[in-house]
């Protein structure tokens, strides 16, 4: 049998870039996917501090590392992790999410 861990998150407005880094680092710890819904709905000055946290993961990816500094600490990587976005077209912040 084979199964992965897939958290999926309804996103908002209200969320920050921490809590946001919070779940990445989760995710890269245990190798879970993530899946965050709607992601169009968080605020647009969010979005690029997030773009940087997931930057830094994919480079680690790519470089193959069992740890890496994640948000001033050092954390494992689990190669399985994975981040998947959706967005909804129909929601006000998509306009937004277009001009990044």
């Amino acid at each position: 049998a084979f199964g992965i861990l897939c958290l999926v998150t309804n996103c908002g407005e209200g969320m920050d870039f921490k809590a946001i880094g919070k779940i990445f680092s989760g995710l890269c710890q245990c190798g879970a996917w993530g899946c965050f819904d709607e992601f169009n709905r968080i605020d647009v000055s969010v979005l690029s501090v997030i773009s940087s946290q997931i930057k830094t993961i994919q480079n680690a990816l790519i470089m193959k590392l069992d740890r890496f500094q994640f948000e001033g600490t050092e954390i494992a990587m689990d190669g399985r992790m994975g981040i998947y976005i959706t967005m909804n077209p129909d929601m006000l912040g998509e306009l937004n999410c277009r001009r990044v």
